[in-house]
């Protein structure tokens, strides 16, 4: 077999992790071939994820290093490994194991035998917190109403992808990334594998509620524009509400009926206004949020400054 396998483990500030998963991954790596690269992303560790890293290279050529200037993301990361990646197929998968890396030959079959150009997990079922589950679920539900792309519920960044994709992906110009979305919009020949998500075994997740919020609307804001148009429909709701609830007011102060026990003369148009009020306040803020986020995106994209800095690769031939 003459094809190369490049395999992309982001990582930030994963010592615990680092020593673990270059040994299973590489273990699982070589029961497919010995010609591959393990491209470890140090997206700006602040712990000894490097120099752990670096005395590994020492003894293994295969293992080759990208450190990134600082903390650009764990997008970014993918995407710098990525660009950096000379295989003939990409494998991704996070540093902290918890997709299993035993599926790589599976993944690797169905690309080399079935002519699949991606092969991507889908988290059947998450171990973990509670509250982290129910959040997760409820963003995919979310972001498959939404999206105008054709996806499965809980995708995985974890995947195998073709060069040919990897070449489409790394052309792509936006600074705002969603990896597993634009995975899906590039199309092409796909298939999902299911699995069992583990529990984190060593250290902590990196994916604060902040930084998963911050995700989950990278993947909804970056893939449709059916949320401006949600506020639209709304606005049409609320107008013709109100024209609903002017007609009816009007109806009760000429008949003079109790409506909820109250008569129109009893604290009249009290709690009317402040019901109005606050609805159309609470709606006011959340369409120009909404907007805000999106124009905020053209910010950024209008900056267009890099996705990342490199500051130092290890192993890589020029």
């Amino acid at each position: 077999m003459t094809e190369k396998i490049s395999v992309i483990i982001p990582c930030f500030n994963e010592s615990e992790n680092i020593n673990n998963t270059y040994d299973r991954i590489k273990q699982n790596i070589k029961k497919i071939t010995e010609n591959f690269e393990l491209i470890f992303v140090d997206d700006g560790s602040t712990d000894n994820s490097f120099s752990k890293l670096f005395t590994l290279s020492n003894i293994d050529e295969n293992l080759k290093i990208i450190k990134l200037s600082r903390n650009f993301g764990h997008q970014n990361a993918i995407f710098a490994g990525l660009e950096n990646a000379s295989g003939d197929c990409i494998i991704i998968i996070d540093a902290d194991l918890q997709d299993p890396p035993e599926l790589f030959y599976e993944m690797f079959k169905k690309w080399k035998d079935e002519n699949f150009q991606v092969v991507y997990g889908i988290r059947k079922k998450r171990k973990g917190n509670f509250f982290k589950l129910i959040l997760y679920s409820f963003y995919h539900k979310l972001f498959k109403l939404f999206s105008n792309l054709n996806n499965s519920n809980d995708l995985a960044d974890f995947c195998l992808i073709d060069k040919k994709i990897k070449n489409y992906l790394i052309s792509l110009k936006e600074k705002n990334i969603y990896f597993r979305g634009l995975r899906s919009w590039v199309g092409f020949k796909q298939t999902g594998i299911e699995y069992e998500r583990e529990n984190r075994n060593l250290g902590k997740s990196k994916y604060s509620i902040f930084k998963l919020y911050g995700l989950a609307l990278n993947g909804i804001t970056n893939f449709s524009t059916k949320p401006l148009s949600l506020i639209l429909f709304i606005g049409f709701i609320i107008f013709f509400l109100s024209i609903f609830l002017i007609i009816f007011y009007i109806v009760q102060k000429i008949l003079n009926f109790e409506f909820l026990g109250v008569l129109p003369e009893q604290v009249p148009g009290f709690y009317t206004i402040v019901i109005i009020l606050i609805l159309f306040g609470s709606f006011n803020l959340i369409c120009l949020g909404l907007i805000g986020e999106y124009v905020g995106r053209l910010y950024e994209e209008a900056k267009s400054r890099p996705k990342y800095y490199i500051d130092e690769k290890i192993n890589f031939k020029e």
